[in-house]
């Protein structure tokens, strides 16, 4: 069907299909016409060829965590990228080479034999392009920067099927737009990334409080991340506590507020920076302890599964205002789900040291990335659940700048994307039209969903 391609094709008639096409988030059901999981880059330029001349889009598939489906498109062409997952480490020029489809876990493993680390997110089943395309915030985001802040390089296949690397030297607009920008100017089939000295060791702690002390854990959040180190990545999330131990049965079930933080300076200075967390009173459980970096960033691995259906909301604040606060245990309160959770993710430090058009990530300023993430099982729940979340969602908009995270952004949430990228809207545009000027890859710059 593809002239020679090595790697396996599944099209719509073919029994393995539907186990094929299906991503992280159930709620997504599209029928893509042929899913190409391809062997090498090679691949990647024949199936990108192949869909440009059958007037199809082609989207790239890596740990098909978003929560949008973007990477599903109806009628479309998946290029799944994950057979192409080889990660290489050169310890000491404190580098790595990341295939396209590697997965975030995988990165943390490759990169912490060498105690060495790039920002990841809290997910090791996403996709480290993915993660990357957008952004990518993590625990070591204050430190380090965004993921894209430490993306030497990258090889790009085009519309055209041309395989070529962009940097700040080559084709500098490219990789401008690819660090922030999202994955519609072409397919990333590998990532070069600068590593840093983490671990294999950090302090790391948590601190649940019952929810009705949601506003103390808050401004204590409020007033210790405003002169907090670099090290320090402190993030407050409402959900309900775990029925398991070591969290006491008498709250199990029970909504709850935890700060979950790591940090990797000084171990003295790090106990002293996170032992305060505890001192709130009335705790349901916490501690501080060292724990193996690569272990701690499973914190949040089984929070919400594959296969669980999921409708998400997002916003940057730069206060957790007492107001703010109120809307958030509203909305704990009145959002249905099992998985369903609000957590925030510290900013500043590092991140906020890089110009707003430094790079095609917007938002440089704010403290906190909110995210109000809606998940549950039953699809008899589908209208309610949305519903819910939207009325939040309405709510939250006050507190809010414009910008947003693109790859928080659901599938309703397309008409969002001018504002989010701000300043660097034009130039993005500008940007996809010279590179993808037919649109092969679809993206909200082209018109596509």
């Amino acid at each position: 069907m593809i002239e020679g391609f090595t790697g396996q094709l599944t099209h719509a008639k073919h029994a393995d299909f539907d186990a094929a096409r299906m991503g992280w988030n159930a709620m997504i059901d599209r029928r893509p016409a042929l899913i190409a999981c391809c062997e090498s880059v090679e691949d990647v330029s024949r199936a990108v060829r192949y869909a440009a001349e059958h007037g199809m889009t082609a989207v790239a598939r890596g740990g098909g965590h978003s929560v949008s489906g973007a990477s599903l498109p109806e009628d479309g062409l998946i290029i799944d990228l994950t057979l192409m997952n080889s990660i290489v480490v050169d310890p000491e020029r404190q580098f790595a080479q990341v295939g396209g489809g590697a997965l975030l876990g995988d990165l943390d493993v490759a990169t912490q034999a060498h105690g060495l680390a790039v920002t990841a997110g809290v997910e090791p089943g996403t996709g480290a392009g993915g993660l990357t395309l957008g952004g990518g915030i993590g625990f070591l985001a204050r430190k380090l920067g965004l993921t894209i802040d430490n993306l030497v390089s990258a090889q790009v296949v085009l519309a055209d099927g041309s395989i070529i690397e962009t940097s700040e030297e080559e084709l500098p607009d490219l990789f401008w737009a690819l660090r922030g920008g999202g994955g519609q100017f072409g397919i990333v089939t590998r990532f070069n990334f600068a590593l840093h000295p983490v671990g294999p060791e950090v302090v790391v702690g948590q601190a649940w409080y019952p929810i009705e002390k949601a506003h103390e854990v808050m401004r204590f959040l409020r007033n210790t991340m405003q002169d907090a180190s670099d090290d320090l990545g402190l993030v407050p999330a409402m959900l309900k506590v775990p029925p398991v131990e070591p969290f006491p049965a008498e709250f199990h079930g029970q909504h709850a507020i935890v700060m979950v933080g790591c940090h990797t300076g000084v171990a003295a200075q790090a106990r002293a920076e996170l032992q305060p967390c505890l001192e709130l009173g009335d705790m349901i459980f916490g501690f501080v302890d060292t724990q193996p970096y690569v272990e701690f960033q499973k914190t949040f691995a089984d929070a919400s599964p594959k296969g669980g259906r999921y409708y998400w909301k997002s916003i940057f604040v730069d206060d957790l205002s007492d107001d703010l606060v109120d809307v958030l245990l509203e909305g704990i309160r009145t959002i249905p789900g099992e998985y369903t959770q609000i957590f925030m993710e510290a900013l500043g430090g590092a991140v906020a040291r890089i110009g707003v058009t430094n790079t095609a990530f917007s938002n440089r300023r704010a403290r906190w990335n909110l995210g109000v993430s809606t998940g549950w099982v039953d699809p008899a729940m589908d209208e309610a659940a949305v519903k819910a979340t939207r009325a939040i969602a309405e709510k939250l908009m006050q507190f809010s700048d414009g910008t947003v995270y693109l790859n928080y952004l659901d599938r309703d949430d397309v008409a969002r994307t001018q504002a989010g990228f701000g300043p660097n809207w034009e130039r993005l545009t500008a940007i996809k039209a010279k590179y993808d000027p037919d649109n092969v890859f679809g993206g909200p710059l082209g018109g596509a969903g």
